[in-house]
């Protein structure tokens, strides 16, 4: 059905004209707060950690509010764990629950307000329209079984459309896409380049067209005028890279050559994009707002970046065995050796006496688990990262760092999600770079409930993430330009200093492959500006 949809589509008129009309106001505020309520996320709960968390060491009550932290991640990983029975399973779940209960009447004592944090209430228009800035828009998807809604709300806008879109057509036409780029089967780690020609497949001009007229033409009169867009994608829309939507469709056609693609109307030229978990947190992103930086030009922020760790194989993921013990050696695993390039050249936007830069043998687990992580407002890790599966009996996402001689359950080359949640961090911004580390736990998981949820949970205020296997090469200078961006102009947004990078990248003529949009776009701004 979906092909025959696609087929048809720049046939049919645009979608109805999005609604403007003040009379049914009410309704609409409705069907957005409804919307929030039915798409409360995993990454969106851990953003509501991070709140919690902070509001309650003002109180003084920060130890509750990691206890509640680690308690809630416990009864997700067993739910999951696969080595309990269904008794021991339930006799778990009811231990961990009566804990949380005893935390939750411990909290409720000495913080009352700390349910408004944990269970929300939704956002309001009017609430939205007051913590976006003047040049700023959301834009909150929800995918319902039969209808896909989208609503653009800004001080000025209040507009919505629906689409007759099912939530099986959402996922086929997602991966409909990614395929358009090569991106097919299990998505991989990063992968590390020699010196031959970078392959790409030729871009689909037309079904990028499609899509950016079928989902944000009715807006597009309202668009124009706001250059930073904070998206909710629901479900399956997480894995779309907005960025890469071509706004004209005049330039749809077939095998556009690699001056076609520098010069192409993406959507990444009109607008900076941030991704949010859920609407509610804007409300926690506003209320956590980072201080500005000095005038200085050189941020203040400490910085931690890990890359380069010893690899010594040549092998994929896929190729990467357990041993007969139960242990993996991820030595096996191809090095990034642009990574050590990326972190370096990262470190150079910062103070010298701040930036801490762990590379080859120091990239370990093992040096992670001696370090105070929770004074560093910018963390860097530029490596392989896997999604749950992806080596044999992986369970749960995990980056790969620096194995230690001997393996031990505790430092065993692999930092897993479950072990980043245990963390307490208080980083502004986390860089996920040279990974897959937008995918979920498995087939069929809720978009960000991997690696990325992990982070949130642990503390981080946000993330840059990679919707698809990233050229070591492109990360590393998409990172250091972002970089270098905002240390040029301190009160850059996140996502605007992307821009600006992913644009330098794709307008490079030296090689002709950095036009497509799999070596310029794969990185994606989440949660706080």
């Amino acid at each position: 059905m979906l092909r025959l949809i696609l087929a048809c589509a720049l046939m049919l008129p645009l979608p109805l004209r999005a609604q403007e009309d003040p009379s049914p106001l009410q309704r609409t505020d409705l069907m957005f707060q409804m919307a929030q309520t039915v798409q409360n996320s995993e990454a969106a709960q851990a953003v509501q950690q991070i709140a919690l968390r902070l509001a309650a060491k003002e109180q003084g009550l920060e130890p509750l509010a990691i206890a509640r932290r680690d308690l809630v991640e416990r009864i997700a990983r067993t739910r999951t764990d696969p080595a309990l029975d269904d008794a021991a399973r339930r006799q778990r779940l009811e231990e961990l629950d009566v804990a949380l209960r005893v935390n939750d009447q411990a909290l409720a004592k000495g913080f009352p307000a700390y349910l408004d944090i944990v269970a929300p209430d939704p956002l309001t228009i009017a609430e939205a329209q007051s913590l976006l800035d003047p040049d700023e828009a959301l834009i909150q998807m929800h995918q319902g079984k039969d209808w896909l809604t989208l609503w653009l709300i800004s001080g000025r806008h209040v507009l919505w459309h629906r689409l007759p879109v099912t939530h099986s057509d959402a996922v086929e036409l997602v991966a409909m896409y990614r395929e358009t780029m090569g991106l097919t089967g299990t998505l991989r780690a990063a992968a590390a380049l020699d010196d031959e020609p970078v392959a790409t497949q030729p871009f689909n001009t037309r079904l990028a067209a499609i899509l950016y007229q079928w989902l944000f033409a009715p807006f597009q009169a309202e668009l124009a005028q706001y250059p930073h867009l904070m998206i909710v994608a629901d479900k399956s829309w997480i894995g779309m890279p907005f960025a890469t939507l071509l706004t004209d469709p005049a330039q749809a056609g077939s095998d556009p050559t690699p001056d076609m693609l520098r010069r192409a109307s993406w959507m990444l030229r009109d607008h900076a994009i941030t991704m949010l978990p859920s609407a509610v947190s804007l409300r926690a992103a506003r209320a956590n707002r980072p201080a500005p930086l000095p005038d200085s030009g050189l941020p203040t922020t400490t910085l931690l970046a890990i890359g380069d760790p010893v690899f010594t194989g040549t092998q994929g993921t896929d190729a990467v065995v357990r041993a007969a013990t139960g242990t993996v050696d991820v030595s096996q695993l191809a090095p990034l050796p642009g990574t050590r390039r990326e972190v370096r050249a990262i470190a150079a936007a910062f103070d010298q006496s701040s930036a801490q830069v762990l590379l080859g043998a120091d990239a370990s687990e093992k040096m992670l688990q001696t370090m105070d992580l929770s004074d560093r407002d910018v963390i860097v890790f530029a490596t392989h990262g896997l999604i749950a599966g992806e080596l044999q009996g992986l369970a749960e996402p995990a980056l790969a760092l620096t194995p230690p001689a001997m393996i031990t359950g505790s430092d065993d080359g692999l930092l897993t999600a479950g072990e980043v949640a245990g963390l307490t961090l208080t980083a502004d911004w986390v860089v996920l770079s040279a990974c897959n580390t937008a995918a979920g736990d498995g087939a069929g998981a809720e978009g960000l409930s991997g690696l990325a949820r992990a982070f949130f949970a642990a503390g981080a205020q946000a993330l840059l993430v990679s919707h698809w296997p990233v050229r070591d090469d492109a990360a590393a200078r998409l990172t250091a330009s972002a970089f270098a961006e905002m240390r040029a102009h301190p009160d850059l947004r996140k996502a605007e200093a992307m821009r600006r990078a992913m644009l330098a990248l794709m307008d490079d003529d030296s090689d002709p492959s950095l036009s497509h949009p799999v070596a310029w776009a794969p990185f994606f701004v989440v949660g706080n500006r």
